[in-house]
């Protein structure tokens, strides 16, 4: 039913924030609060005993950079460095904090995909400003000056949420708690974020007056990524920790590289790509929760 509920949400906060863009742009200055204020919340329930990182976890790491990567150099290999742009943002994303909890749904490994989250989040914070000046096209700014703008905005909604968190737990550790509690409190932060991101995207689309045409791409190249990460978590984890693997490749934080792809010196029509991205894996979650049901259903 939860989960039924967020995927409502989600289409109606795109089509809140794509319906009312030009008053809702304005809001943008919110985002990083917003994604600041989300990841806290999670941040503040991470059970530090479960994150024991091993040897999958690098494979899984490793396969995340592999397939933006491949997908970059494809999309450069047929002439289109804008969908190299889009593809990227999908498939660069850290794992979601939501993972944790379709795994949890999945009756799966709980504690390898915390661990694979938070690696995956260090691991984001720590290469996105040095690749990012690589991808985009901004001629105005040098390399050093775009990476340390990058290296900023990635400190202020990944690093000030991890400190905020680690001293909360420092002074006063029954705040662990709150996370749970605050669940429903994060996912309307959540929808918050997604009416912000969607009003952004549509009214910078708006304003280049791209036609379905141009961004059909960005929505395709969203999709293969999406089912890539998804199928090769499946193989790279099998038997023991397909589900978890799964998850680790095609669950993304989109919201955060939403947040990048908003930019000024993104391109506007990359950003259809992670947009799309959010439906493409929401959809597959939804495939998974109902082939565990009949699973369990017929075991039952």
């Amino acid at each position: 039913m939860k989960q039924q509920l967020r995927s409502f949400l989600m289409v109606l906060s795109f089509m809140v924030g794509g319906f009312f863009h030009a008053e809702i742009c304005s809001f943008g200055w919110l985002l990083p609060l917003g994604i600041t204020t989300m990841l806290t919340i999670t941040f503040l329930g991470l059970d530090i005993s479960q994150l024991r990182p091993r040897l999958m976890h690098v494979w899984v790491l490793l396969a995340l950079q592999a397939v933006w990567v491949l997908a970059w150099l494809a999309a450069h290999a047929i002439g289109s460095p804008v969908l190299a742009e889009a593809v990227y943002y999908c498939g660069a994303a850290p794992i979601a904090s939501a993972a944790p909890i379709i795994v949890h749904m999945l009756r799966g490994n709980v504690g390898f995909i915390t661990t694979a989250m938070v690696l995956s989040q260090v691991l984001f914070a720590v290469l996105t400003p040095f690749v990012l000046p690589f991808i985009v096209n901004s001629p105005e700014l040098t390399y050093t000056e775009l990476m340390c703008m990058v290296a900023g905005q990635i400190g202020l909604v990944l690093g000030v949420p991890a400190i905020v968190a680690t001293v909360l737990r420092l002074i006063y550790p029954p705040c662990k708690a709150w996370s749970s509690r605050l669940k429903d409190v994060s996912l309307g932060i959540w929808n918050f974020n997604l009416v912000i991101v969607s009003a952004i995207g549509t009214h910078r689309i708006m304003q280049m007056d791209y036609t379905l045409m141009d961004m059909l791409p960005m929505a395709l190249g969203a999709m293969v990524v999406c089912a890539i990460g998804f199928f090769a978590g499946y193989r790279l984890g099998y038997p023991d920790l397909k589900r978890e693997c799964s998850q680790a490749l095609g669950q993304k934080n989109t919201i955060l590289t939403l947040y990048i792809a908003g930019q000024s010196y993104a391109t506007p029509l990359a950003y259809i790509g992670p947009v799309f991205y959010v439906f493409c894996h929401n959809t597959a979650n939804a495939i998974q929760l109902w082939l565990a049901a009949r699973e369990n259903a017929r075991r039952g």
